[in-house]
């Protein structure tokens, strides 16, 4: 296996893709015979055939090794391998190692991939010989397929080699989408399995916190995978609160702790301490100064955490709403922060109209100036 050990980060050399590369695709399922046919359906009317899906049962106890044996009835590249519970991380793992594409795509099992993802994930690996990771946009929907909203969830992707900027970014790469818009290269995908499988939730996050260390980026504007959040998944908190950022907090430092140890172990002590802390990350301080809020933390407790925010060099890329909320928010007593916190992030038509109402003013405001 190729070295990644260098004096310097610097993306590790591809080999060029064959004619007609085979696609792997890996589907972790836990409990998601409500969901898998459709997501089974969206991959198998691929327009590009070259594909194997492979599909990791994590020990439902529902009803959905019937529903896959089904499907696997229908059409021979689909192979089920059943297990019993350990995680997201162990699922996944254990479709890898079954796996034999050039390409790796991950696809939740609740997700459902529009009909040429795989053409225009190829398209992006082609586009540029040295990309190793292809990401494009999604877009949401709820338990019932409906769209939660009709724009796309990112308004630009991450693109281009990002690793020196992830070093000094806290290990962040930021616009990079939920997992089943993720696709690697076998070469990269190498350096990042097996995940370490103590990861029973956000599996995903350490192939797209890992692959930046390793390769370019590749994106593809267009919308190519429905990204649903209901009830019962683990990446659909939509309300924020104390506990739930808490909880990612936690999953935070897990995750830092392991890019630290991928980074000492494929570059060496002086790359990984280069690393910088979470703080240096502006979606972090973002969510320590929600937390303290939430918490309902003293002005002085909290008076470092807004200043790290408020000076952070990246919090002037956010929306005039969002700017306005966070440094003036601050002089607010926590009841009408909330109000304010919830009429920006809030999805309901009043909530959009006053977002709007608040970002047109000030734009025009400083356009006047």
């Amino acid at each position: 296996m190729q070295k990644l050990q260098a004096q310097n980060l610097q993306p590790m050399e591809l080999s060029q893709l064959p004619d007609s590369p085979l696609i792997s695709v890996l589907v972790p399922n836990y409990n998601y015979a409500k969901y898998i046919g459709e997501a089974l359906d969206s991959a198998l009317q691929q327009t590009y055939p070259h594909f194997e899906i492979i599909v990791c049962d994590d020990g439902s106890k529902d009803n959905s090794c019937e529903v896959i044996e089904s499907y696997i009835q229908k059409d021979s590249r689909i192979r089920l391998i059943r297990k019993e519970n350990g995680g997201v991380a162990t699922a996944l793992n254990a479709a890898y190692r079954q796996s034999k594409g050039e390409i790796i795509c991950l696809l939740d099992a609740d997700d459902i991939w529009i009909n040429n993802k795989l053409q225009k994930v190829l398209e992006v690996f082609r586009l540029n010989s040295q990309c190793g990771f292809a990401i494009h946009n999604v877009i949401q929907i709820d338990g019932q397929g409906n769209f939660i909203k009709s724009t796309p969830m990112f308004r630009r992707l991450a693109s281009g080699w990002m690793g020196q900027s992830a070093l000094e970014n806290g290990g962040f790469v930021y616009n990079i989408p939920p997992a089943s818009a993720l696709s690697i290269r076998r070469e990269v995908a190498n350096f990042i399995f097996p995940l370490n499988e103590a990861f029973v939730r956000n599996a995903d996050s350490l192939i797209f916190r890992f692959a930046p260390f390793i390769t370019v980026i590749g994106s593809a504007p267009e919308v190519l995978s429905k990204f649903r959040l209901h009830g019962s998944n683990t990446t659909s908190q939509v309300t924020l609160t104390a506990d739930s950022l808490e909880k990612e907090q936690v999953t935070l430092e897990r995750v830092h702790q392991e890019q630290k140890l991928f980074l000492t172990k494929n570059y060496g002590a002086a790359i990984a301490d280069s690393l910088t802390d979470l703080d240096f990350s502006v979606a972090v301080c973002h969510d320590r100064y929600l937390l303290a809020r939430f918490k309902h933390l003293s002005k002085l407790e909290r008076r470092k955490i807004h200043q790290r925010l408020v000076t952070h060099p990246n919090f002037s890329n956010w929306s005039v709403a969002q700017q306005w909320l966070f440094r003036w928010g601050e002089y607010l007593p926590d009841t009408l922060f909330q109000k304010w916190f919830d009429l920006i992030y809030g999805q309901s038509r009043l909530k959009r109209l006053v977002k709007w109402f608040i970002d047109r003013r000030f734009t025009l405001s400083h356009l006047s100036a």
